[in-house]
């Protein structure tokens, strides 16, 4: 006898929703940790290159000369990476609209309030994780103004309880119609 799936039989479901919310809120977080770490990196190379490409030379090698080889091109990787970083911001949330589809989690609509209160929570942590960023950023130090150069990154970041929205409504939406899609239910009503 083929038993009727249940809410209480949907923990994958359940589960589903609170690894969205988690991968969610870890690429807020880890990108707001990028930009700080690389605004320090770019300081301490900012301060290190030049004294190492005037080192000169010692007996008969030209510490100048390696250490353009060395910190020289490890200082232009440094200044090429806001532009990766918030590549990697976009594609990691993008990826993970992308993994609802590979996953394939269909909850049952009555956890559509779990899912609220998730996102409602997410959107919390958005404003939070945007204030500290926004006050970091309008201060007057170093760090401030490399955090001011990170066009891309500091506005994805100073806009992400919008961008956080958008992205939660449509996982949402996809999360939720896979269900009926694959009960054959039209999607709209109680079918969501």
């Amino acid at each position: 006898m083929k038993q009727k799936n249940s809410i209480f039989n949907d923990k994958k479901a359940a589960i589903g929703i609170i690894i969205f919310f988690f991968a969610i809120l870890a690429v807020l977080v880890l990108g707001f940790f990028m930009a700080i770490v690389w605004g320090v990196i770019d300081i301490a190379s900012d301060e290190i290159t030049p004294i190492m490409e005037g080192l000169g030379m010692v007996g008969d090698t030209n510490l100048s000369e390696a250490a353009t080889y060395t910190f020289g091109v490890t200082d232009t990787f440094i200044q090429a990476m806001p532009g990766l970083i918030a590549l990697t911001y976009v594609m990691a949330l993008v990826f993970t609209l992308v993994f609802i589809f590979i996953v394939g989690y269909n909850p049952h609509p009555a956890f559509i309030g779990l899912y609220i209160a998730l996102m409602f929570l997410l959107i919390i942590g958005c404003v939070i994780i945007s204030n500290m960023y926004q006050d970091i950023m309008s201060g007057d130090d170093d760090l401030a103004s490399r955090l001011k150069e990170q066009t891309a990154l500091s506005f994805l970041i100073l806009h992400s309880p919008v961008i956080m929205t958008v992205i939660a409504g449509f996982g949402g939406v996809i999360m939720f119609s896979m269900r009926s899609m694959s009960e054959g239910i039209s999607p709209g009503g109680f079918g969501v």
